[in-house]
């Protein structure tokens, strides 16, 4: 799917007024669709020191060892984070409407200066 609510430039302006930090690992989005199609577009993108770094990819089931998080949404969903920045995905994940997906376990998210992220977003770790 290539239209407004994947579009790299739009996500990246939103992403550099959230002041998104540097990481060394990247965050995927994905439409629900596409995530159960296992076919479509995904955007993927991380915080450098100079701002949001987001392309556009081909998605086909799997993931490329750079993405260690997955939020998969609804299109009203995607077009609420990219109108109102990131502030909106707990919500989103409360209502259902987001799902957020950790492809990596939480030692590595911290490690890849993902943990914030987590915690951001309202999503918690089991731990045994």
């Amino acid at each position: 799917m290539s239209d407004e609510l994947l579009d790299c430039a739009s996500w990246k302006a939103m992403l550099d007024r959230e002041g998104v930090r540097a990481a060394d690992a990247a965050v995927g989005v994905l439409t629900k669709h596409d995530f159960a199609a296992r076919h479509g577009s995904m955007l993927v993108w991380r915080g450098t020191p100079d701002g949001a770094d987001v392309s556009l990819r081909g998605y086909r089931g799997d993931f490329d060892a750079d993405v260690a998080m997955l939020l998969v949404a609804d299109r009203d969903a995607l077009a609420a984070v990219l109108a109102d920045g990131l502030a909106q995905v707990a919500p989103l994940v409360r209502c259902g409407k987001l799902h957020p997906y950790m492809l990596r376990t939480l030692e590595d998210l911290e490690d890849a200066g993902l943990a914030d992220f987590v915690e951001d977003f309202g999503l918690v770790f089991p731990r045994h």
